[in-house]
């Protein structure tokens, strides 16, 4: 690709940057940062689409010259379902002339001139639709015709490349895998949380710890069902959830309350990066038995911050994790249940530690920034021969 004279204009809707991040906001973040650093040719105007809480975003990513933010004043819900439908508003009327606009949370806007690239992290609302809230499901009638919009669209495994293939296999020759990297903060050789801070958190040695929405698609009913297990043979035993409640947790702790009034069960809520990161790394072991994913980030950080990991041998997760995990079957609670206890007797195998953290090393940022600034320019390549045979 060629870039243009003044440099490469980059649109993005930052709408996951809004709030606590989950991990499209994670990505969101992580990829323009990166991108910034990576090119000096490249401006980014961050586009969240929220009536009134978009001016939140600006603190939402290390602040750089060349990364503004423009204003929608439309609600995120409201303008889904209209760009579903009809080419207006197109994203340069907010954003001003672009050559690309990058949608990471599944939304890709109307565009006038500018190309188009989405990405579609999973397809959980077709293959695990009872595990989805209701705005979710509503993607099965959004998302395809976003993808029809888009030049080119961005998947974050093999994996979900398939399943969005096989869900859409008229766009199949424009899906691209990208994979996603690994937050610095569980990269750096860092130490525990602080004795202070785990008092006030209600955390002790030794515990477990899981990372990600609190949901039924993570399976943190049967992690809770096979903890309880686990401290029938270790007491002392923790478990630490750390997260935001979402789909279905209600029901859940509600089925698991007397355990969650043991103690035994932290909950601490969302956490800034680097807690999150000095707690993984002080856990005797990561848990993840997640029904299905997009690609499994958490996992694959707890590698990288050299803590064992017990993962749930589904979807994309094999693809993300190697051979560097200790593989459950997401319905087997006893299974589960053993691989957990395993990480309560004894010491942990360093050389398997180091294995899978030089596995973790393999994914960065930067090069997610890379390949994502490849597919960019694909897609520009495309929208211009399109005008060069027009004319």
């Amino acid at each position: 690709m060629t870039p243009p004279a003044q440099g490469l204009r980059i649109g993005v809707d930052a709408t996951s940057l809004i709030g606590p991040r989950s991990g499209v906001g994670q990505t969101t973040a992580s990829i323009v940062e990166a991108l910034v650093t990576l090119d000096e040719g490249v401006d980014i105007t961050l586009f969240p689409i929220s009536l009134r809480r978009g001016g939140w975003v600006r603190h939402a990513v290390t602040p750089h010259s060349r990364i503004r933010v423009a204003r929608s004043r439309m609600p995120g819900r409201v303008a889904a379902a209209v760009w579903s439908r009809v080419e207006w508003p197109p994203a340069e009327l907010f954003c001003g002339p672009l050559d690309v606009f990058w949608g990471p949370n599944f939304v890709l806007p109307p565009l006038v001139k500018a190309a188009g690239v989405i990405t579609v992290h999973d397809v959980a609302f077709i293959d695990v639709p009872e595990t989805c809230s209701d705005a979710v499901m509503k993607y099965t009638e959004t998302v395809p015709r976003m993808m029809q919009r888009a030049n080119r669209i961005i998947v974050p495994s093999r994996f979900s490349a398939e399943q969005v293939a096989a869900w859409m296999p008229d766009e199949a020759d424009r899906i691209r895998v990208v994979h996603p990297g690994v937050r610095r903060v569980f990269r750096e050789r860092g130490g525990p949380l602080t004795p202070p801070r785990m008092d006030a958190l209600g955390i002790r040695h030794p515990y477990a710890a899981f990372l990600g929405n609190l949901e039924l698609r993570k399976n943190v009913d049967a992690l809770l069902k096979a903890f309880q297990q686990v401290r029938a043979v270790h007491p002392e035993a923790q478990l630490v959830l750390m997260g935001s409640a979402s789909v279905g947790w209600d029901a859940i702790a509600a089925r698991h309350a007397s355990l969650l009034d043991t103690g035994s069960v932290v909950v601490p809520g969302y956490l800034p990066d680097e807690e999150v990161a000095a707690i993984v790394r002080g856990a005797r072991v990561f848990v993840y038995p997640s029904l299905y994913e997009g690609f499994g980030i958490p996992p694959l950080e707890a590698m990288a911050a050299g803590t064992p990991v017990v993962a749930a041998k589904t979807s994309s997760l094999p693809e993300a994790l190697g051979e560097h995990a200790r593989w459950v079957h997401p319905d087997d609670i006893d299974g589960i249940a053993s691989a957990i206890g395993e990480h309560f007797d004894g010491d942990p195998d360093a050389s398997a530690i180091e294995a899978a953290r030089q596995w973790a090393a393999g994914f960065t940022w930067a090069a997610s920034a890379a390949k994502t600034l490849e597919v960019f320019g694909e897609a520009l390549d495309e929208v211009r021969g399109g005008e060069v045979a027009a004319t």
